[in-house]
């Protein structure tokens, strides 16, 4: 959706709005968006001041980093931002103000918010998706997923150079 920033009026105005992954132009490998994503946009003008809040639900298909099997889960993010028409003044390195982190410089009157919902999806997403906060990952021996089956096998022997090491700490523990 494109927003035409001069055609606003004083006050507030909302805005809704439906996305699917091909219209936001998310990558396939790590995730899929599962539904089409909602936004509600909230633009308050105050003069030439304008503020815009963002906030959108959807739900991804993600791989759990230790098990790696597919989970699905459902997010909603909430933004600020407080948007100035123009480029960024360049000048001396300062300490910014939470106002200026909050800042979007646009080079034109137009809004268009497929960018910021594109960046708020990819911020979303864990480092490390889990699929429940207690997965136990698969075997590192047999390979089977913990979560699912146990193994009968004797654990992994420790690596002969890091036995000193293990004896070390075994030590300390007892002292």
């Amino acid at each position: 959706m494109k927003i035409d920033l001069t055609s606003l009026k004083e006050g507030s105005t909302e805005y809704w709005e439906e996305q699917d992954a091909e219209g936001l132009e998310l990558p396939q490998e790590e995730f899929t968006l599962l539904e089409t994503l909602q936004a509600h946009y909230t633009l308050h003008k105050a003069g030439k001041n304008l503020k815009f809040n963002l906030e959108a639900s959807y739900r991804l298909r993600l791989t759990c980093s230790r098990c790696l099997e597919p989970f699905e889960q459902s997010f909603t993010e909430k933004a600020l931002y407080i948007i100035q028409i123009g480029t960024e003044p360049w000048g001396e390195e300062k300490a910014l103000t939470t106002e200026e982190v909050l800042m979007l410089f646009l080079p034109t009157t137009e809004l268009d918010t497929i960018p910021i919902l594109r960046e708020t999806v990819l911020l979303s997403i864990p480092m490390k998706p889990l699929c429940r906060p207690d997965c136990k990952g698969l075997c590192p021996v047999c390979g089977v997923n913990r979560n699912a089956e146990t193994c009968n096998h004797e654990e992994e022997k420790v690596d002969a150079r890091w036995a000193k090491l293990l004896e070390i700490k075994k030590q300390l523990s007892k002292g």
